[in-house]
């Protein structure tokens, strides 16, 4: 009898840690994330740093599963994909949203950040312009999680470098979108929309004849093999945003979103006090180990640039009507 009731007890515990290891299998939650970079590149990095993060405060119940290089997505359809739950977190560059929301191109608006300081203000996690887009790519059923702050945008060149802006007449340049591409038809170029990991093949091939990204992508993608010259313009800042389905993350636990919410300050907290200095150091790899000639404009050079530029701005202002204005008012003001 009492062999009888021991192997009761043995079996009921047994079914009883089933149905717990049962129940911690279900609890256990995995997001797929899309980006089209690798997990080295700054922004990629990361990422990962976001995943360990999560991972950890949620004791495993929260996995992070990673599809990076655009093998799943590229840039560009990366809102779309998650706004309709074919994934649930994306990679995106902000300028991305701005066919749709021509307000949320405001950091490619040529020359308007006139100093690194300035972009930080903007794109604090308090400020109004911040808080601002947010809102509005929340009105496309996808939910900013963090800013990636990648740093300032540099002109490339093949054969003759960019030093004035009469350079660019006639010249085809790769863009990031629509905010970036009204400077170029400022400054008499031609744009051409070209995504990031689409940039080394375009300016191999020629497809354009100048190029526009950070130092720390000519680095990472070996630009400086297929490009001869930089120009240090900082005439536009990239941000990059990693977006969750909203849908998604209201379905969430408020101990989920505890989680996710803490790892991703501290991530976007990490990636932009390092930025400056990555950038910086970027531009002396490129300057010292590579054949790729780095110029500084002057202070009237920089002034020309911004006169020939103002149009681009008046541009973005009647593209996103009051809102495009209030926008660059908030900016002006931090100035």
């Amino acid at each position: 009898m009492q062999q009888r009731i021991f192997k009761s007890l043995c079996l009921s515990a047994c079914a009883s840690l089933l149905m717990c290891a049962s129940l911690s299998v279900e609890a256990a939650r995995t997001l797929k994330v899309t980006l089209q970079v690798n997990t080295k590149h700054p922004v990629g990095a990361n990422i990962v740093y976001f995943k360990n993060q999560v991972e950890k405060a949620s004791n495993g119940e929260i996995k992070l599963q990673l599809y990076d290089s655009a093998q799943l997505y590229k840039g560009s359809e990366v809102p779309q994909a998650v706004s309709s739950g074919a994934i649930d977190m994306g990679l995106v560059l902000i300028d991305e949203y701005a066919g749709t929301l021509p307000a949320t191109g405001l950091f490619s608006v040529a020359f308007l950040f006139p100093s690194y300081e300035v972009l930080g203000k903007a794109a604090a996690l308090d400020s109004p312009v911040r808080k601002e887009i947010d809102e509005l790519i929340r009105s496309t059923g996808t939910r900013v999680l963090w800013w990636q702050d990648y740093g300032p945008v540099q002109l490339l060149s093949k054969g003759k470098p960019v030093v004035i802006p009469e350079d660019m007449k006639g010249k085809k340049v790769r863009v990031l979108g629509k905010p970036s591409g009204d400077f170029i038809n400022a400054v008499g170029g031609i744009p051409v929309k070209i995504g990031g990991s689409e940039q080394f093949i375009a300016y191999q091939r020629g497809t354009v004849d100048v190029g526009m990204t950070g130092t720390t992508a000519i680095q990472s993608r070996k630009l400086f093999e297929v490009m001869d010259s930089v120009t240090i313009t900082n005439h536009a800042q990239t941000e990059f945003l990693v977006v969750i389905n909203d849908k998604l993350w209201n379905s969430l636990s408020e101990q989920e979103k505890g989680w996710i919410s803490t790892a991703a300050k501290s991530a976007e907290e990490t990636l932009r006090a390092a930025t400056k200095d990555e950038n910086l150091e970027s531009e002396k790899f490129i300057a010292e180990k590579t054949k790729m000639k780095v110029i500084h404009l002057t202070p009237d050079q920089v002034k020309a640039w911004q006169a020939a530029a103002a149009p681009a701005v008046e541009t973005y202002i009647q593209t996103a009507g009051d809102v495009g204005k209030r926008l660059v008012d908030e900016i002006k003001k931090l100035y």
